[in-house]
């Protein structure tokens, strides 16, 4: 591993609380924020004034806290324009000052005084320490008040400006996680995502009157522009579940926004409970569609001149996903679902709130998947990203198969056949940053994973599977997860120790290679044909794998490398296969069959 100098200066610099002893308990900060808003359209700029209140429900006293300014990734000379350099790329280094993307504190105040914060991974601006002037005691609780300002780039990733079209993904200081492992910090780099407490939001945005709203939670007070944007017989279709968090009480004032608002200008109130995100965008000539599936309240906002997700293309699509993740999981944990068509293509996921540049179903039913994978079931995407980004892979993937595409792996089988055979695979459980380079982060958090969780589904059973599923999700919904808790899962439902399974998959890069070495048939005296196989397995890796010929099938279970197989059919068979329905990472196709 080549640690790069901006991460160990982070390391060195930051006074990170010791990992918790083993077996410590689980635990969950508690974390709210009431925050302000400006947008100030000319200036292209955010002002920003939040009030954070922290409880320490750790086992450990702390004497700083650590926020993410997520939005300094995208300006050059951050972690992320440095890493991208390494492999020639220069998009955000070469950003002039009109251009790049900022997130600057202006003050910062804890329990009322003044405190300056420190920038442990200078010059990267993307983790802030804020210190504290006595430590926080388990059970203790501080207030944070934070000033700042903030600007997307108009060169768009996961946030994004062009015009008064704004994506604001990430767009406020926002506290890092703090778990059994310490302080859950680093800069945001391209490969690896989010990792987030879960937090309770009442945000308002004052902002342009002509502006068209989206946004993680409900509105509670204030018009986000639906009625007016309101397609075509969508005029009716207005669900703002104004109540989901029961009466609205008046909001704590800060200070920063004047009431009533402005003229010409307008301030929209949200809500938004156990979610580690607030992501919103606005666009004065967005078009709204609305909708429900079962309880849960759907808006689609689409840019003018896209038909694709008009006509409730885009809508449909979205209560497909939910349709299908309820089916898999349980109910979706939170009361509606934003799926807006932003300036970037692809997609990101942020709570309750989807940003794609097409309206695919299969794109709506990854990032919606996400919501799920990530959202509700919260893991660290730069640890263990093929728990969200490999899992999603595979439930898309697993939606498609069993709605009338069953060759839908057969693309990502081969695709990992072609790694491992190449030898350029690299364990799973790697940190994101870790991987030798981009592309091989996209194979072994996306492709690669998604093939794992599915031999893992042949292997148990669609019906063990569904039943760890649910169990998994039951259990840990709206918490913090790990690898450890998915396997503890499937463990239960399926009554068996699954350690050879995440150790030799996630851990290593043993390859699985099983051949057909010999086949031989003859005609008995009653008629039936007697067959004899004999499967050699010459790959490192182990799995079970069944083997066809005239109709019938036999699982082989054993770990010997040379198995042979006798059987008898009533008619002759042409050939003998090895894993017929592709459920096994083998990664040479070539030699699983044989002709008769």
């Amino acid at each position: 591993m080549r640690v790069l100098p901006f991460l160990l200066g982070l390391v060195a610099a930051a006074p990170l609380a010791a990992q918790a002893p083993a077996g410590t308990p689980y635990f969950q900060q508690k974390v709210t924020y009431r925050i302000e808003a400006v947008l100030d359209d000319r200036a292209e700029v955010l002002h920003g004034r939040a009030r954070m209140r922290y409880q320490n429900r750790s086992p450990d006293r702390l004497d700083t806290l650590y926020f993410n300014l997520h939005l300094n990734a995208f300006r050059p000379n951050s972690a992320w324009a440095r890493r991208e350099l390494e492999f020639g790329e220069r998009r955000f280094q070469d950003l002039g000052p009109k251009d790049w993307a900022y997130e600057r504190l202006k003050s910062v105040k804890v329990a009322g005084r003044a405190v300056t914060p420190l920038y442990p991974g200078a010059p990267d601006s993307t983790v802030v320490a804020i210190p504290l002037a006595r430590p926080l005691a388990p059970g203790d609780s501080v207030t944070v008040d934070l000033d700042w300002d903030a600007r997307p780039s108009t060169l768009p990733r996961r946030q994004g400006r062009r015009g008064r079209h704004y994506d604001f993904a990430q767009w406020f200081p926002i506290v890092a996680v703090y778990d059994r492992t310490g302080w859950a910090v680093r800069p945001l780099l391209p490969q690896g995502e989010f990792y987030g407490e879960f937090m309770d939001f009442d945000v308002t945005l004052d902002l342009a009157h002509d502006q068209v709203v989206g946004a993680t939670g409900v509105p509670v007070e204030g018009d986000p522009g639906w009625q007016r944007a309101a397609a075509p017989g969508f005029a009716d279709s207005l669900f703002y579940e104004r109540d989901a968090y029961g009466a609205p009480g008046p909001a704590e004032r800060l200070g920063l926004i004047r009431t009533p608002a402005a003229a010409g200008r307008k301030q929209v109130r949200w809500r938004a409970d156990a979610v580690h995100n607030f992501a919103w965008t606005t666009a004065p000539d967005y078009t709204y569609e609305g909708g429900h599936w079962n309880d849960i309240a759907i808006h689609v906002l689409y840019q003018p001149g896209d038909t694709s997700w008009a006509h409730g293309k885009a809508l449909n699509n979205t209560k497909i996903a939910l349709a299908w993740l309820d089916s898999i999981y349980g109910k979706f944990a939170w009361p509606q679902m934003t799926n807006v068509h932003r300036i970037e293509g692809g997609g990101t996921e942020f709570p309750m709130m989807v940003m794609n540049g097409s309206a695919g179903l299969g794109l709506i039913l990854h990032e919606v998947g996400h919501n799920y994978t990530m959202g509700i079931l919260a893991n660290n995407e730069w640890k263990e990203g093929y728990l969200d980004e490999g899992f999603t892979s595979f439930q898309t993937n697993w939606y498609f198969q069993t709605h009338g595409q069953p060759d839908v792996w057969d693309r990502s089988f081969q695709a990992v056949a072609e790694l491992d055979r190449r030898g350029i695979s690299q364990p799973l459980d790697l940190p994101s940053a870790e991987f030798r380079d981009f592309d091989t982060y996209d194979a072994m958090t996306y492709t690669k994973p998604s093939v794992v969780y599915r031999m893992l589904q042949a292997y148990l059973g669609d019906a063990t599977f569904r039943k760890g599923l649910r169990l998994y999700y039951d259990r840990n919904k709206l918490r913090h997860v790990t690898l450890a808790d998915f396997r503890a899962a499937m463990e239960e439902a399926s009554g068996q120790d699954l350690g050879w399974f995440f150790d030799e998959w996630f851990r290593t890069t043993k390859t699985l290679d099983y051949a057909v070495a010999s086949a031989t048939t003859e005609r008995q005296a009653d008629g039936t044909w007697l067959t004899t196989v004999q499967v050699t397995r010459q790959g490192e890796a182990w799995m079970p794998v069944v083997v066809e010929a005239g109709g019938s099938r036999w699982r082989l279970e054993g770990h010997e490398r040379s198995q042979t197989i006798r059987f008898v059919t009533p008619t002759r068979p042409s050939e003998v296969v090895v894993d017929p329905d592709t459920v096994v990472a083998d990664v040479d196709r070539s030699n699983n069959r044989r002709a008769l």
